[in-house]
């Protein structure tokens, strides 16, 4: 019997378990797919909302938005649950 993997996001492609610097833009990126997902559209509010520090949402917001964005057109192609490339820089 094969063990399947867990999905992939996005951001697990630049996190490490040695290498947390990007964890909290991991967060608040699933927390703008989620509320992307749910209401159609997140803002910088909602994530003040949802318990985000106004001054982490200010330093955070834009990579994190772009990183949501990227999970949620590879979600709408079908191909984040199996993504499983390694990411090679030139």
């Amino acid at each position: 019997m094969t063990k399947a993997s867990p999905p992939r996001r996005i951001v697990d492609q630049i996190t490490t378990t040695t290498d947390k610097r990007f964890e909290p833009v991991a967060r608040m990126a699933d927390a703008i797919v989620r509320a992307t997902l749910e209401t159609g559209d997140c803002t910088q509010q909602d994530l003040h909302t949802m318990g985000f520090a106004r001054q982490d949402i200010t330093v955070l917001w834009h990579f994190a938005n772009a990183l949501a964005a990227i999970e949620l057109k590879c979600r709408a192609n079908g191909i984040c649950s199996s993504y499983e490339r390694e990411v090679r820089y030139a």
